[in-house]
């Protein structure tokens, strides 16, 4: 199946389960089809961002934020990906997508990709939500203050000292 066709399928399974809440993680299974391959025979990082996506996209409508009209357009404006094991052809997997925190301008997501139980991968994505071309608050979407960790902290640091870099 196509990706356009896992993001159908991603929107029917959102808006036919219950609400659930923004704290909850959100788990999907996903299997490596062969037209999901790169050229070494697993799954490539074009193709794990694309199931990024679609996690945060179960986030957003099964939490019914995506119908919330608190903002109009999502913009990514940071990934990061850790590779910890290749996922190979055929392979189940499973995308666990959770909301870390925020800050006043970006929210912060952390997915993690298992198979069989492992760990073989740790997805980090920075996420600005926009209306009328401004950034809305987070606080207004999630409805709760600022609230961050460790590892929001320390991409925030490295973000802020990459911006400082002469070329």
């Amino acid at each position: 199946m196509n990706l356009f066709g896992r993001l159908l399928l991603t929107l029917l399974c959102a808006r036919f389960s219950r609400r659930r809440h923004w704290r909850q993680r959100f788990r999907q299974s996903f299997r490596v089809w062969p037209h999901d391959l790169g050229w070494r025979d697993h799954l490539p990082n074009y193709r794990v961002y694309c199931f990024m996506e679609l996690g945060r996209f179960a986030f957003w409508h099964g939490t019914r934020l995506a119908q919330s009209g608190s903002y109009r357009v999502r913009m990514v404006a940071a990934q990061d990906f850790v590779y910890l094991r290749p996922i190979a052809p055929f392979a189940v997997f499973h995308c666990d997508t959770r909301l870390m925190g925020w800050d006043q301008k970006y929210l912060y997501f952390r997915q993690d990709f298992f198979v069989k139980g492992k760990l073989v991968g740790v997805g980090l994505v920075k996420e600005a939500c926009l209306n009328k071309g401004k950034v809305v608050d987070p606080k207004y979407i999630v409805g709760e203050v600022a609230e961050t960790t460790t590892v929001i902290n320390s991409w925030q640091q490295l973000h802020h000292h990459i911006k400082q870099v002469e070329h």
